[in-house]
């Protein structure tokens, strides 16, 4: 049974939060082979979980190298998600980890 494209963003979420490198490089695979928009995974699913992170840290609940290292994960998953964000038809601009839909 293949996932929602919503699973696969909580996956992509929960990926970053737990600091799995390896999950989120698999999930962003998952997600390119599913048809799921590669801005949309970033936006609903890494970003979403390097809030999470962020909200951990706020609240004491997480160490500032734990943002960095989350950083670094989400990161790691651009990289995988680059090749068809540089090959889309949309107007899309990636500066850096910066992608920005025009």
């Amino acid at each position: 049974m293949n996932p929602t494209k919503e699973e696969i963003f909580d996956k992509a979420k929960h990926a970053v939060m737990d600091l799995d490198e390896i999950a989120v490089e698999k999930i962003a695979h998952e997600a390119l082979e599913a048809g799921v928009s590669p801005v949309e995974l970033i936006e609903l699913g890494f970003v979403e979980g390097m809030k999470a992170v962020g909200d951990l840290f706020e609240e004491g609940k997480s160490q500032l190298a734990e943002i960095f290292e989350a950083s670094h994960i989400v990161e790691s998953g651009i990289n995988v998600l680059r090749p068809a964000i540089m090959g889309s038809k949309n107007d899309v601009c990636l500066f850096g980890n910066l992608v920005v839909g025009m």
